[in-house]
């Protein structure tokens, strides 16, 4: 039955993109995005990354890795900080990957790959399934969005880099405010809000997040 309802709720979504980021065995990671939709712009981009994180976050969570969020959200907070910098610098940044390099393709089988599905709904919403690998996930887990933030900051150019910058910023400020990300509801709430101009309020500042 739940299966059945799966179905049903996807018969009413479009598909808006699949997203693969591949684990190689020579430490190699791969992000490869495929859209099903015409020419996706920085938006469009900005909105998988958002969704992304926040699925992250909620993964950690889940897993009692509270911590390893809070420090994943200070180190994304870090490079949001030198995307702002002036304009000829941001574009070239290169984030950190400990022994991992990026890859632009996949030549050998994935030890380990992680699978995320954006879907829009009429109402104009969006929800994001996402399927990963059993194992070392507080390091994989943030891995796999830092390989997609940097895909991505390599597709922008770097007059749109400023709205990946506000956005990331944004969803930092929201789980201040929400104090947790363990919070289903924060999967959706949280991206929308960071992509609008919608008030947010105060934020705790007990909560150690960036």
């Amino acid at each position: 039955m739940k299966r059945f309802f799966g179905f049903w709720r996807r018969e009413r979504e479009t598909l808006n993109c699949r997203a693969e980021i591949c684990f190689l065995a020579d430490d190699t990671v791969v992000p490869q995005v495929a859209w099903q939709i015409a020419q996706p712009g920085p938006d469009d981009w900005l909105r998988l990354v958002l969704f992304y994180y926040a699925r992250i976050l909620f993964e950690l969570a889940e897993l009692n890795e509270t911590r390893v969020a809070r420090e994943l959200m200070a180190f994304v907070a870090r490079v949001g900080k030198r995307l702002a910098a002036p304009s000829g610098e941001a574009g070239k940044i290169t984030i950190p990957l400990g022994k991992l390099r990026l890859g632009g393709e996949i030549k050998e089988p994935s030890q380990r790959t992680y699978r995320a599905a954006l879907y829009a709904n009429r109402q104009g919403g969006y929800r994001l399934e996402f399927n990963g690998a059993l194992g070392k996930e507080r390091f994989y887990l943030p891995a796999s969005l830092l390989a997609l933030l940097q895909h991505i900051i390599s597709l922008l150019a770097p007059e749109h880099l400023e709205r990946l910058t506000r956005g990331l910023d944004r969803l930092h400020l929201y789980y201040r405010y929400k104090r947790d990300f363990w919070d289903s509801a924060a999967l959706a709430e949280g991206p929308r809000l960071a992509m609008g101009n919608e008030t947010i309020s105060e934020p705790d500042p007990d909560f150690e997040a960036p």
